[in-house]
């Protein structure tokens, strides 16, 4: 068994307008998984993603607290805890902090980033 808690794994830090961090607790580098990346991913008020895609990678959210807004392609919607969003390969996806609390969510990407993600901080 292999396991990672959360409060000691690094973050992928990134400045404004994208100020955000990133945990990385099943990934290849971690627990050494093969088929699926899952993260905790928070994003400070008034910040959100870059909007990107990934061409080979399915992506889904699960939002965990606050609120915000997620955008897939030409659609969006708002979203808050309980909510549970799918970005298909090849889409163009963001998730916009518009408000004054941190935006708390678990992303998972399949199949798993080969390697470390972003400025890495403990």
């Amino acid at each position: 068994m292999k396991f990672i808690v959360e409060k000691d794994a690094e973050g992928a830090v990134f400045p404004e307008p994208y100020a955000r961090t990133i945990k990385s607790l099943a990934a290849p580098w971690t627990l050494g998984t093969t088929q699926i990346w899952l993260a905790t991913d928070e994003i400070r008020p008034h910040n959100g993603s870059d909007p990107h895609k990934h061409e080979d990678k399915e992506e889904v959210f699960f939002f965990l607290s606050g609120k915000g807004r997620v955008r897939v392609d030409s659609e969006e919607i708002r979203v808050e805890p309980g909510y549970c969003v799918f970005c298909p390969m090849g889409s163009v996806h963001e998730v916009i902090n518009d408000t004054d609390e941190t935006l708390r969510f678990i992303a998972v990407v399949a199949p798993p980033f080969p390697q470390k993600i972003g400025p890495l901080k403990k």
